[in-house]
């Protein structure tokens, strides 16, 4: 379960003459979105997200409640374009109707933006800059606003959403062009040389400016005859606040108007919502009645790995050749969290030297560390520390020593407590340096037993562990002894977490080397056994097949992932956008 974020929207209600029921619309669909968008996002990399729509089916609007909330309810900085801004003068208009045809008088088609400026303005936007000046076209009076009404950004941008009926179009086939398809064509193009130079421009210059879009929504109108009535509400609110212009229409000259979009717009309702990330598909009334999410239908691979002997070397645990790896599973947005033994200061050091900002899992599953603005959502049950949420699986050492006391003491001869190691005792038996064992020793939850008994004191230990309540797990060099939670148990509940911000699935992976990560292994969908000659306890699962590495951590682990298919597929090569 999440502690959502409550947003009142009844300013934003307000602002665009919304019905109430616009708030459930949010929760249902516009929320899922904004976060399906973030989760696209997966880099540092400046995001262009596109809105294909006909005439009158709430792009404007929609976009603004992306920008509102992805701006309220994230670090990152979101703005909007809009293709219309982009019109050319309706003084270069009438030089386009005197040189190539009549019909480019009106504004509206592919041929009568300013696709150089259009393109220039988001690869700027794209690349981080600021002071960027983004056009601004009054429909009103059917021209480009003055330039210094242009609005610029004062900081970088990370998402650009950029909304038009024809932002993400295809051209068509010439053949399709032969035949008029309304009475606009029949009278006005009988020749077909309009429609031809549109198709030409949307094949060429405007693929320049599309090309560089990563994520596209289409609002899919329920067919072309609904079109009319969407328009002419959006232009009775233009008069309403702006009154009658140049740029505005009668109910005769907006038939005229659409006519002009119909073919594109007939052509983007039957081939578009098969490309695009997200469908929302709208009734005759413009209410939204399902969405679908691309990423609904594809799982996302989700990591889980031990480190020592599985991710990282057992001998000098080495981070020079598993770092480049690391960085592209973080740039594909792969998950890769740390489950381990280890504690929250020694994982903490690991991931800045590997510059790897994930959340991970101490002291074999007793707590769970996520980075504080990772999720949109604090999960419920946390606390706060050191910039992460944690949420503690596990009861705290006290607890621990005070049954070791009470159950083992008899035993107490036989063993040492991890922490009652010297630093020097700790970089022997673990290869640590001594900074190194300092961060081993500073453990809240768990406390590993390193065992100086005989075999069958060693077995008497385990059966008065067990019968207390104790999981009792061997791993390469230490007895572990968990209680009420495993690695496993923890794996599961960050799971959840994932699943409660993400709507897409995920297909588990977990990697690890030793009869300590059993748990861990037998809880996830792919099951990965990292070979290591040090090891004293191989995990063995009973459930399920697992996957064994040829090779040692961490040229095994690197084998092993790069293997999979599902991780083929998001590390597939994909078109490199020139964001600048």
């Amino acid at each position: 379960m999440q502690e959502t974020n409550i947003v009142d929207i009844t300013p934003f209600l307000a602002k665009h003459q919304l019905p109430l029921k616009y708030q459930y619309l949010s929760e249902h669909y516009f929320i899922p979105l904004a976060e399906d968008i973030i989760s696209a996002k997966g880099s540092t990399q400046a995001m262009l997200v596109a809105i294909n729509g006909c005439q009158g089916s709430g792009k404007t609007t929609l976009a603004d409640f992306l920008v509102t909330w992805i701006n309220t309810n994230t670090e990152l900085n979101c703005m909007s374009l809009s293709v219309d801004d982009f019109y050319h003068s309706r003084a270069v208009r009438a030089k386009l109707a005197d040189d190539i045809h009549p019909l480019f008088s009106s504004r509206g088609v592919p041929g009568t933006h300013d696709t150089a400026l259009m393109q220039q303005t988001i690869k700027d936007l794209l690349a981080g800059k600021v002071d960027v000046s983004v056009p601004e076209f009054n429909k009103q009076t059917d021209d480009p606003a003055p330039r210094e009404q242009w609005h610029k950004n004062t900081k970088p941008i990370d998402i650009i959403i950029f909304e038009g009926w024809c932002v993400a179009s295809k051209a068509q086939q010439p053949y399709q062009l032969e035949q008029p398809i309304n009475e606009l064509e029949e009278k006005h193009d009988q020749d077909g040389i309009w429609r031809r130079c549109v198709n030409s421009c949307l094949a060429n210059e405007y693929q320049g400016v599309f090309n560089l879009i990563d994520y596209t929504i289409m609002l899919k109108a329920p067919s072309f005859k609904a079109v009319y009535g969407w328009r002419l509400e959006q232009e009775q609110k233009l008069l309403a606040n702006k009154g009658v212009g140049h740029g505005t229409f009668d109910e005769t000259s907006l038939v005229r108007f659409i006519s002009h979009f119909e073919r594109i717009t007939r052509e983007n309702l039957k081939v578009m919502p098969e490309q695009v990330n997200a469908l929302l598909t709208l009734d005759k009334a413009r209410d939204i009645v399902s969405m679908s999410l691309k990423a609904d239908s594809v799982p996302m691979p989700l990591i889980f790995t031990d480190l020592d002997g599985t991710l990282l070397n057992h001998e000098d645990y080495d981070c020079e050749a598993i770092t480049p790896f690391l960085a592209r599973l973080t740039e594909a947005a792969i998950p890769v969290v740390f489950n381990t033994s280890k504690t929250f200061a020694e994982v903490i050091q690991l991931q800045r030297s590997l510059n790897h900002q994930q959340p991970f899992i101490t002291e074999n599953g007793s707590a769970v560390y996520i980075p504080k603005n990772y999720f949109t959502l604090k999960p419920i049950g946390c606390e706060e520390l050191e910039g992460y949420w944690r949420y503690a699986l596990a009861p705290s050492n006290k607890s621990f020593h005070a049954d070791l006391i009470e159950y083992a003491s008899d035993l107490s001869a036989s063993f040492k407590l991890f922490s009652e190691l010297s630093c020097q005792e700790v970089a022997t038996l673990t290869g640590l340096n001594e900074a190194q064992s300092k961060l081993a020793l500073t453990r809240e939850y768990s406390d590993p037993i390193y065992w100086q008994g005989t075999e069958l004191q060693r077995g008497e230990f385990i059966k008065k562990m067990t019968a207390v309540g104790y999981e009792v797990l061997a791993g390469g060099r230490f007895i572990h002894l968990n209680k009420q939670t495993h690695k496993g148990k923890a794996q599961n509940w960050l799971l959840n977490q994932y699943k409660n911000n993400h709507r897409r699935p995920f297909t588990t992976i977990a990697l690890g080397d030793s009869h300590n990560d059993m748990a861990m292994l037998d809880a996830a969908d792919i099951a990965i056994l990292i070979s290591n000659p040090h090891s004293k306890a191989k995990a063995k699962l009973a459930h399920k097949p697992w996957l064994v590495s040829e090779r040692p951590a961490p040229l095994g682990w690197i084998d092993e992932i790069a293997d999979l298919q599902i991780i083929k597929t998001h590390l597939a090569p994909t078109k490199e956008q020139s964001h600048g």
